[in-house]
């Protein structure tokens, strides 16, 4: 990664990291990351679940996990699961 080169650069990828290690200070993973856990495990199938509230729908969970892994299925109250 380069320098930033300006403050407002600088701001930027201190917000970028930011967003990138929020999650783990709560004890949680981004669909993102939760994806690249998967692949490294070579898991067969990634179920993502326990969602923050702060959004609204599932959908982009599972596209932003499936940028890096697939197949990726979402968890949801009453789903069940066969393996």
């Amino acid at each position: 990664m380069t320098k930033p080169t300006t403050r407002r650069q600088a701001r930027e990828a201190a917000r970028k990291k930011n967003r990138e290690l929020k999650p783990l200070t709560k004890m949680a993973t981004t669909a993102q990351q939760a994806a690249k856990i998967a692949t490294a495990a070579s898991v067969g199938t990634l179920i993502l679940g326990h969602y923050s509230t702060r959004y609204d729908g599932l959908e982009p969970f599972k596209e932003e996990a499936e940028v890096h892994f697939k197949p990726v299925l979402l968890a949801d109250d009453g789903r069940a699961f066969e393996f």
